[in-house]
């Protein structure tokens, strides 16, 4: 029985293979297949160069002389405020739609809308019981 040797790729690579992942032109499987890959891989380096980015930056952050549990905080923040940011933009994704859904409810009402949906809700809720 012999063993199959196992593929290296320089960290370069990797990123390169990554980035044009996330620019989202092409889907991992179509890179993978481009490039003689499993689609895991790609999703395994984009976890191993986050993670080494991370790594990276508390490194860099502590030997600037930042205690390492104001790093460890600020890392958290970071991370809330990428998540935050993320949802923004989901959300604005979603209204976005829902104009386009709609394109008339907007010139159709002058509010929100929040008072009415809030009026049937609570009357929907009294049926309920």
């Amino acid at each position: 029985m012999t063993k199959k040797s196992r593929k290296s790729f320089d960290r370069e690579y990797k990123k390169r293979i990554v980035s044009e992942y996330l620019e989202g032109k092409q889907s991992a499987q179509q890179i993978a297949e481009r490039e003689g890959l499993e689609r895991f891989q790609i999703y395994a380096w984009k976890s191993q160069l986050e993670s080494r980015a991370k790594k990276d930056r508390i490194t860099e952050l502590t030997e600037a002389g930042h205690n390492p549990e104001d790093v460890r905080r600020m890392m958290e923040l970071e991370e809330e405020l990428e998540a935050a940011k993320s949802k923004i933009a989901e959300q604005a994704l979603a209204i976005d739609l829902l104009k386009k859904v709609h394109p008339s409810f907007q010139s159709e009402k002058k509010s929100s809308g929040y008072a009415e949906l809030k009026r049937r809700v609570l009357s929907s809720k009294r049926r309920v019981k």
